[in-house]
């Protein structure tokens, strides 16, 4: 059965933007083998990822990012079974700092800055999905 889940976390304090792309490899690296595709967006330090495949792996996944020092105050949004992948294509595509337009984030969050706190889970996906398909480099990004 296939889910997605999609939450919001922090970067730790104590962290730089280089934590980052570490972040990132090492979710291409790992979701691939458990069959795990998906989107994670970074700005203003804040994360939004959107994790999707069967439902034991993504459940993983979302424990093993619940523990690691590199995220805080994780919160799920959405957890729910889907008929299919959105971002089947992508171990773990990325919307990087600067890439969040604020007039879209504003369409979907009613809010100025990028605190993804204040979305509810319909509201992140859709907010995912619009962003997703305006900037269709993501794809290179299936490592």
């Amino acid at each position: 059965m296939l889910v997605r889940l999609i939450y919001v976390s922090k970067l730790a304090p104590d962290l730089d933007y280089r934590a980052i792309k570490d972040i990132l490899a090492a979710s291409q690296r790992n979701n691939k083998p458990r069959g795990v595709s998906g989107l994670l967006m970074f700005n203003s330090g804040f994360f939004l990822q959107w994790l999707e495949g069967e439902r034991l792996a993504v459940k993983e996944r979302f424990a093993r990012i619940s523990q690691d020092p590199r995220h805080t105050a994780p919160v799920l949004l959405d957890y729910r079974e889907i008929i299919k992948r959105q971002f089947a294509d992508w171990n773990m595509g990325y919307l990087g700092e600067g890439s969040i337009n604020k007039a879209t984030f504003y369409e979907y969050s009613g809010a100025e800055a990028f605190d993804p706190y204040t979305l509810s889970g319909e509201s992140a996906a859709a907010l995912m999905l619009a962003f997703s398909s305006n900037i269709p480099l993501l794809k290179s990004n299936n490592g």
